[in-house]
């Protein structure tokens, strides 16, 4: 069943990075993101997931953009991800977001690092 909530999107990062008990610190520089951005994109209370922690996922853990989003795996986007380099991420999923939820997009993902 697809889900594009915050919660769940922010529940599949959690399940990835540690489960409900994540060591935000540790986790955070394993990623190589700011510790405020995966706090937020992690929260159980109000999720706010950023694209920057998304694409530090897909790239250290070598998920499918498309289940991290919607829970939903999609091997096509999976292939695409994988041959994307580090830089070329956060574009590549800004875009993967306007075309799997036209109606949310921004809505659903934060854009930028809370900090920039």
């Amino acid at each position: 069943m697809r889900d594009d909530s915050k919660a769940a999107i922010a529940a599949r990062i959690r399940g990835l990075i540690g489960g409900q008990e994540v060591n935000a610190p540790d986790a955070a520089k394993r990623l190589r993101v700011d510790e405020v951005s995966l706090r937020i994109s992690i929260d159980e209370l109000a999720p706010y997931p950023t694209v920057d922690v998304i694409a530090a996922v897909v790239r250290e853990y070598g998920v499918d953009p498309t289940w991290l989003l919607v829970g939903e795996y999609d091997s096509n986007t999976h292939r695409n991800m994988a041959d994307k380099h580090t830089g070329e991420l956060p574009l590549a999923i800004n875009h993967l977001i306007d075309r799997i939820t036209p109606h949310r997009g921004s809505e659903t993902i934060r854009r930028e690092s809370p900090l920039n």
